[in-house]
Formats: C-alpha cells, structure tokens, sequence
C-alpha cells in the first residue's frame, strides 16, 4: 500500500499540487471564516461603539450594537446565499479556473477593506468586506468540490473530493488557532485577523495561472481534444490514460444533443430527480446532524468539566484538529471502503453517540464524572463526522451528475445549504434555550431517518465512470419503480434485506415514498412552470385574505398598555380629568371587541354581495375598506381621537369578515382538482403567517413602541395596496365564469391563464357537469340552505370542523403557554420570542400540511389530527398538574405546547379549509361560508367571553373540555365524513346524498343526473 501510494505520488504530482492550491483559495477560506468570527467579537462591538461615539457623541444602546454585530455575523450568509446563485452562470461562461480567479480578486477586496476598517474608522467597511466574503464563499463553495473532481482519474476521485472537506476543517482550526489571544486574537491585531484570508486568495491567484482548465470541461464543453489530452497530461504524468479518455467520450456522446442545462431545465427533468432527491436530502442532513450542536455544548461540557477558562480555547482547537485529521483519514479510506458505507455507517455511529451523550449531559448534575463521558463522546461524534458524512457527501454530489447538469445542481444544492444555515442560526439558539440537551433528539431524529435512506437507496459510486453512475439513477422512476429497484440493487448486496422488507412491508414503503415525493425541489419543479399564474394568484389572495385575519388577531395585545395610556391622555385634554381605570379597560374591551362586530357584519353581508358582484369586485371593495381602515388608525393618534380607534376596528373586523368569506372560495375556484387541497391549505398557512408577522412587527424593537403603535395597526395597509393594485391582473374564477355568467370565452381564457398549457379536458368536463346539474337551481339564500335536505349532512359537517376549529383549545394553549414558560424559569424578556417561536411552528407545520394533504387526504388529516391532540392535552393536563410536585416536569410542558401546535398545523388548521369548500357547489358555497363566518366570529366572541372563567374555576383540568369536543368530532368525522381528495364536486354531492336520503332516494337522484361522461383521475 506504501509503495502504492509512493508511486502515485510521484505520478500526480502536479494534481496534488492543484489540489493544494484549490484548497487554499476555497473551502480553506470559508472555514476559517466560519470559526474565526467570534474570537474577535468583543473587540470588534468595541470598534463599533467608539466609532460611534466619535461621530455622533453618544454611545450605542446595547440592543442596537447587538443588532449591528448580529448584522456583520449574518451578512456573509446573504453574500453565501448571492454567490451561490452567481456560480453557476460564472462557471458555465468562463469556465471553473477564471471563476476561481474572478473570487480571488473579490476575496483581496474584502480583505482590504476589514484590514483599513480601523484606520478609516469605518465599521461599515467590515459589513461590506464580509458580505464580499459571503458572495466568494458561495462561489468557491459550490466550484471547488465539482472542480477537484474533475480534474482527478477515477481512482483517485474520492480521495481528491474529500479533500475539500478536508480543507474546510483545516480553515475551522487554523481560525481557532490564529483567534487565540496570543496570536492575533487581540483588540490591536483583529482587523489583520479578518483580513488573513487575503493572503492565501493571492496564494491562489498567484499559481492559478500555471494549472489548466479541467479535462471534461475542455473536451465536453469547449470540444478541444488536444487541451484535454495536454491537461491529463500536465496532471496526471505520463501513463496510460486511455479508459478515462474513453469514458469521458461516452460521456460527450451522451451529451451531444444536450446543452448545459439552467437550473430549471435540472429540477424539470424526470431523468435528474433522484440525483437531486439524494442531493438535497445529504445537504439537509449535514447542516442538521447536531455538529453545530456539539461545538455549542462543547464548551459548557468543558466548563462542568471544571477545566480552567484559560484551557477552554485549546480544548476546543483540539475538537477542530480531531475532525481535521479524521477528514484526512476519509480521504485516505473513501477509494478503498466506499461512499455509500461511509455514509450510512458514519451516520449511525454519529447517532449512537448523541444518544448517549444526551444521557451523559442529563445525569452529569448528578454524577460529576459523566462530564467526562460527554467530553470524550464530543469527540468521538466529531470523528464519526469527520470519517463519514464530511468527506463522502461532497464525493457523492459531484459523482451523480454530469457537465451539463452538474453547475445548476450544485446551485441547488449551495442554495439549500445556505438557506439551512440561516434558518438553523436563527432558530437554534431557541432550540437550545427550551430543550437544553435534549435538542439533541431532534438530530437524533434527522440521523436515523438519513441512514435508512442512504442504505435502501443510495447506489455506491466507487470506482464508477459519471456516466454508468448517471445512466442507472436516470433510469430510476418515483414510487414502486424506483423502490422496487432500489431493493433489487439491496439484495444483491444483502440478501437480508428481503426478510427485513417481509416483516415491515408497510414502515419500507412509506418512508421510500417520502423521501422520494415529499422533497419541495422534486414534487414542484413541474407545477410550478405550469401553473404559475396560479400560484402567482394564490400569493395575492392570500396577502390580502386570511393574512390580515391572523395579523389582527396576533397584533392587539402588544400595544394595549399604550392605547389605555392614549385614552386616557386624551380624556384628560377633553375634560380635565382621568379616567378610572374600569372605564379605560371597558373601552379597551371595546376596541378588542368591536372588531369580532364588525366581522361578523361583514360575514353575514357577504353572501349576497358576492352572488350579485362576483368574488373578485367584492375582494377589492374589501381592499379599499382596509385601507380606509389602516389610514384611520394610523392618524388616529396625531388626531388626538381614540374614536377613530374604534372606527378603523370596526372597518378592519367588517373588511375581514369579507376577506375570510372569499379566500377560500376563490382559491378553492380557481384550482385544478389535483392542487386543490394544497391551495386550500394556503388558506391556513397565510393566516398563521399573518400570526407570526404580528408577534415580530408588535415587538418593542420594530413597532411595538410607544411612539409607533398607530403605524403597527395600520400595517396591513401596506398588503391591502398591494392586492387592491396585484389583483386587476387576475380573471375570475373559472366555475364562476362558465355556471353563473355563462361565458365560455373568458372561461377558458381564465384557465389558460392561471393553468398554462395542457390537457384540463377533465376538469372542463367536471365543470359543465356541475352547470348541467344547476342548469334547473339558482343560487340560493342562507335560510334555505339550512331548509334544504341534499344539504343536511354538508352542514352537519361544516358546522362540526368549524366549530372545533374554535374549541380545539388552540386559544388555551396560546394562554397557558406563557404560564409554563415562566414556570420552565425563562426570563421575561425572553417568552416573547419564545411566544414568536410557537407562532413559527405553527405557520411552518401548515406549510407542511399544503404539502400533505394530496398524498394523505383531508379525512384522515382532520380525524388524525384530532386524535393526536387529544393525546397531547392529556399528556399536558398532567404535566401541567404535577409541575408543581417535580420540577422537571414543566420541560415536558413546554415541548408538549409546541407539539400540539404541530399537530393543529398540520391536521385542522388546513384541512378544515379544504372540506369546507369542496363539500359545497357553486350555487351553495356563498351562503353556506355565511354560515360558517357567523359561526367562527361568534365563536371567537363567545370563547372571549367565557374562556377566562373557564380558566380561573378549572385551572389546567379547563383542557379537559377541549378533549371531549376533540374525541367527539374525531369519531364523527372518522365515520361520517366521505374523502374528498382527487374527486368532482358532483361526485362529493353524490356521497352524501346517501346521508341526506335513504337507500332509494339517493339511487334515483343519482340516476336523474345527467348523463354525461366524467374523466376524473386519482391523484
């Protein structure tokens, strides 16, 4: 092997060399970036503020020098997120070596500007120096690892991909090193400290010139053989190199009717979505195994550890030095083992180890040696990292696509990561605050699915050409297909995998299923071509539906104290005197409450205006109340008038209570019957989207102020503006334009232009037969809908979700909530956020359930839903019982309030929706959502009403009410509810006429239909 090795050295010389200098100006670059930022921080927020208090002679607020500091953190992930973006075209027009060089010069730029920062006294130079770092690292991330690849022979190519790994935890170490206070982590030294990554980018531009452009770029895209033939052997020395000629000729072959594809030309072909299914589920699973969880935890192990401060530092150089040298060890080991066993065995033993360290780090209170365990299973999770996922997912990302996929893809895939690695910046210090080391579990969690994935699916590419490997996954097809190979592929390797697939047939299925349909890139690549005026509609509606709803109802409580303290203000310049403190919180009641009023006028208005005016003119009437609304509250403190308070709650209610009629109807309108669950859902999700702006826009940092509140009422002014001028560009809903005004030009027009080019036969002919079967009815009022028969069971079940949508106690938990964040011993500063937190679980899992509800369907989301939250309330009328008793107890509290949220997210919050409007036709949905509306605002106002003495005479056990209503409606609905997943409204009308009439009545109504043919496809 020595011997082995020797040779090769001698022979690739000059690859090694261009490996070493790729890795100095890339991922080198970026890791040092990574680790070296928080050594200097102090010094830097120092610099920030004395700049300051130079130029305005005052000094900073501590919350708004955090602000700044947070902004010279973030800022590189934005420039990540733009370089990322910019790689792909860079690449494809000047080639990976000019690119390179192009960063270079950008990376010298942003290293002269932090290292002047001082001297110019500038600290807007180090925010422009490091959103110049991001725009490089987005570049050199995404072409390093494709460029190492191809400049190497076959059996060298996982070595020379993980080498870019490698490089990226030299970058991590080496900034630990250098940020040491004895080195240039001081206030004098820190600028040169940021600005060392200008020394190596010149390293970089220095030698670049004197290494060529890779192989398959020269040969496949530039079609220049000779310079082919001149770079293999200017870097991989004289020797027989005719089969890797030969492949990358099969691989030209391939290619020649093929450009090199955009971005999403790539997420449009079948051919390339198991590549990119493989390639975004190992980017999530790096940037959500725990690493950065464990460098978190490191130093607190440490310091339980009762390790001196001082040797903290070192300790934790010596955590990066471990992944750098078991990165090397990858490299050495990936051409002899494989990817794919690297992965999948790299993975568990990652998850074995945060299993037992979550042990270790919840008993060490109680036995002080087991801080010894955590430190050595620090390390060993590091090295399992390092051996497995670190070196082989980037060895598998370059290997399964080809030249002409393989920029676009890498964007892809840059993107997912950059994105990942804001939202878990933003989101993981929360984690941290609420679970402690139990946040672990959630990468548990992660680990363990990655690892079934990876060994089921994942074909080893070791010792492959990129066209063998490209050819069998292009070959591989979505579903049974795809799993049914996959398995084949298994059991030549293991034949135990046939026995494990015989005893849990159903847990194989399913979770190959998921993996391979529910990534975003792959299920709406397709979609969102075609109906992208669909979604461009759905994205309007929203902004100015069910958005302000939640806005308004999330909003009100932040700025209570100073509307009370407005009121009675100008009660005292009117009259002379204060209010007593009874009738200012009467008249706050009354704004809190007038707005429940005017919701329900507009509610019960709206059946008639939108039979007699059509959806779309009374969506913009509603858009002009709003900002009537908006403009009112908004001046209503420069009035010196808390009357004009009232005035723009009652118009916002009465606008609302119009918006939340149409939303759903319209969107529900406008969809094709395989989308239409999902734009039903998006009702949910605009409304907990509106929730969470509220909780952001209401905090004291943004709107919640003193001086601001008028603006943070009148907010949803600005989404009203937004669709009053959006929504002209849109027609009609199609069913509208064909059954109620019988215009068969606008109504294939309106199709055209929100469903793109296509076969919609089947949803045409759905639509005529639906008219057929009104052609005799006319759209009727709320009273007969109630009298009517066919409609009995409709009804039934409209009011049954509605009104558990109302006293699920999702109101209770938002109260409670609060309670048990105080009692878990946060600080008061804090629950809000950790309230904004809630608010975001909520939004996400409906986001989760638009993507759910077309696989699952709406009855088993809504009686699942139920059942899981039964589950939970119990659980959390327990806990919240014995808190008190054991005090570990409110830690089960809190993560039982987030996954009840989950759970209403993802089951009720969305399906509810969906029922409602396809379980009405044309002619009886406008009056039916009057029913509805009057049902939720009288709910609201009742559970206003009564809720708070619910909670003081029951305490928790209040939550016990809420589980009979859920148990109740979930039998109810598991039993009389029929599916309305892929299925015509006729064919829903058609189920419950055998509710609404016996056995003989519903077999003549169903043949006195017309007879018409209905093509109709299962989903």
């Amino acid at each position: 092997m020595t011997t082995g090795f020797l040779s090769d050295l001698v022979q690739y010389q000059r690859l090694f060399q261009m490996i070493i200098v790729l890795g100095v100006g890339g991922n080198f670059l970026i890791g040092f970036q990574v680790s070296v930022i928080t050594y200097p921080s102090e010094d830097i927020k120092k610099f920030i503020n004395a700049t300051w208090v130079e130029r305005y002679d005052s000094a900073l607020h501590q919350k708004t020098l955090s602000l700044l500091w947070s902004l010279v953190v973030s800022v590189y992930c934005v420039g990540g997120l733009l370089g990322c973006l910019l790689s792909g075209p860079l690449a494809t027009r000047y080639g990976k070596k000019r690119s390179f060089m192009i960063s270079d010069l950008i990376i010298i730029a942003a290293a002269l500007l932090i290292g002047c920062s001082r001297m110019a006294r500038s600290y807007e130079m180090i925010l422009m120096g490091r959103f110049l770092y991001g725009i490089t690292a987005g570049i050199s991330l995404n072409i390093h690892g494709q460029y190492v690849g191809e400049v190497s022979p076959k059996k060298l190519r996982g070595f020379a991909n993980t080498t870019s790994s490698a490089f990226f935890a030299l970058g991590k170490a080496f900034g630990q090193l250098m940020g040491l206070r004895e080195l240039l982590g001081t206030e004098t030294f820190w600028p040169l400290l940021l600005a060392l990554s200008g020394f190596a980018a010149l390293v970089q531009l220095l030698l670049m010139p004197f290494f060529p452009e890779s192989p398959p770029y020269l040969l496949i895209q530039k079609d220049d053989k000779e310079g082919c033939l001149q770079a293999m052997k200017d870097l991989w020395g004289e020797g027989h190199h005719q089969a890797e000629m030969d492949d990358m000729m099969k691989q030209k072959a391939a290619m020649r009717n093929s450009k090199i594809l955009s971005i999403l030309e790539v997420m449009k072909d079948k051919s390339l979505r198991p590549s990119l299914c493989i390639v975004f589920l190992l980017t999530l699973s790096i940037q959500w195994c725990g690493l950065s969880a464990i460098y978190f935890y490191a130093f607190e192990v440490f310091r339980t550890a009762k390790l001196d401060d001082i040797l903290i530092p070192y300790v934790a150089l010596g955590v990066g030095t471990c992944e750098f040298i078991s990165v090397i060890l990858c490299s050495s080991m990936i051409d002899h083992v494989g990817r794919r066993i690297l992965l999948w065995g790299g993975y568990a033993m990652m998850a074995l180890a945060l299993a037992l360290l979550v042990m270790t780090l919840s008993l060490q209170d109680q036995f002080p040696w087991m801080s010894y365990c955590s430190i050595a299973l620090i390390f060993l999770f590091v090295i399992c990292y390092g051996l497995g996922p670190c070196g082989g997912v980037i060895s598998v990302m370059v290997e399964i696509f080809n030249q002409s996929a393989r920029a676009p893809a890498f964007v892809i895939v840059g993107t997912t990561s950059w994105m990942c690695l804001i939202v878990v910046g933003m989101g993981f210090p929360f984690v941290v605050e609420l679970l402690g080391p139990f946040c672990f579990l959630i990468f548990l969690a992660v680990l363990i699915g990655i690892v079934i994935f990876i060994y089921i699916f994942l074909p080893e590419t070791k010792g492959r050409s990129i066209a063998d490997i490209t050819e069998e996954l292009g070959r591989i097809q979505f579903g049974k297909t795809f799993l049914l190979t996959a398995l084949g592929k298994n059991f030549a390797r293991d034949p135990g995998v046939l026995l494990r697939l015989m005893v849990f047939p159903r847990t194989y299925y399913l979770g190959a299923l998921w993996f391979l349909q529910a990534s975003p890139w792959v299920c709406l690549s397709d979609g969102l071509i075609q109906y992208r005026g669909l979604f461009q509609m759905i994205l309007v509606l929203g902004i100015g539906g069910s958005f302000p709803y939640g806005f308004h109802i999330s909003v009100i409580n932040y700025p209570s104290s100073y509307i009370k303290t407005f009121i009675n203000e100008t009660w005292m310049e009117r009259h002379g005197s204060p209010l007593s403190q009874e009738t200012i919180l009467l008249m706050w009641s009354f704004i809190v409450s007038i707005y429940g009023l005017g919701g329900l006028l507009g509610s019960v208005c709206c059946g008639y205006l939108t039979t007699k005016y059509r959806k779309k003119k009374c969506q913009m009437f509603t858009n002009l109340i709003m900002l009537a609304a908006a403009l009112v509250m908004a001046f209503s403190k420069m009035a010196k008038s808390f009357e004009m308070i009232f005035l723009g709650r009652l118009l916002c209610g009465i606008g609302i209570g119009f918006s939340l009629n149409i939303h759903p109807q319209y969107v529900g309108e406008i969809s094709p019957k395989k989308l239409r669950g999902f734009t039903n859902a998006t009702v949910a999700v605009f409304l907990t989207l509106g929730k969470v702006a509220g909780q952001v826009v209401g905090l004291r940092e943004i709107l919640g102020s003193e001086s601001l509140w008028p603006l943070l009422l009148a907010f949803t002014g600005f989404t009203t503006v937004i669709q009053l001028v959006t929504l002209p560009c849109f027609p009609d809903s199609p069913p509208y334009l064909l059954i109620q005004k019988d215009n068969e030009e606008a109504f294939q027009k309106a199709i055209k232009q929100l469903w793109g080019e296509g076969d919609h036969q089947a949803e045409i002919e759905d639509i005529k037969k639906e008219k057929a079967a009104m052609a005799s009815s006319k759209s009727l009022r709320v009273l007969e809908v109630m009298k009517t028969q066919s409609l009995r069971w409709q009804l039934y079940v409209m009011i049954t979700v509605m009104t558990t949508l109302q006293l699920c106690g999702i109101n209770a938990i938002y109260f409670y909530s609060f309670e048990v964040f105080r009692t878990a011993k946060f600080e008061e500063a804090l629950i809000p956020y950790i309230s904004l937190g809630v608010g975001i679980c909520e939004c996400i899992s409906s986001i989760l359930c638009s993507s759910l509800i077309e696989r699952f369907g709406r009855k088993v989301l809504l009686w699942g839903g139920y059942a899981l939250m039964v589950l939970v309330l119990a659980l959390l009328t327990l806990t919240l019982s014995l808190q008190h008793r054991f005090f570990w107890m409110h830690h089960f509290s809190v993560i039982l309030i987030f996954l009840f949220v989950l759970f209403y997210g993802i089951g009720p919050s969305g399906a509810t929706i969906s029922v409602m409007v396809e379980i009405f036709s044309q002619a009886f949905r406008p009056s039916a959502f009057v029913i509805v509306g009057c049902i939720n605002w009288m709910g609201l106002f009742l559970l206003g009403m009564i809720f708070p003495f619910f909670v003081e005479y029951l305490g928790p056990f209040c939550f016990l009410i809420f589980m009979g209503i859920l148990a109740v409606s979930g039998v109810f609905i598991y039993l009389f509810l029929p599916e309305t997943k892929g299925k015509s409204i006729m064919e829903i009308t058609l189920a419950f006429d055998k509710l609404n009439y016996s056995k003989k009545q519903a077999f003549s109504t169903e043949n006195s239909l017309p007879n018409t043919a209905v093509f109709c496809t299962k989903l």
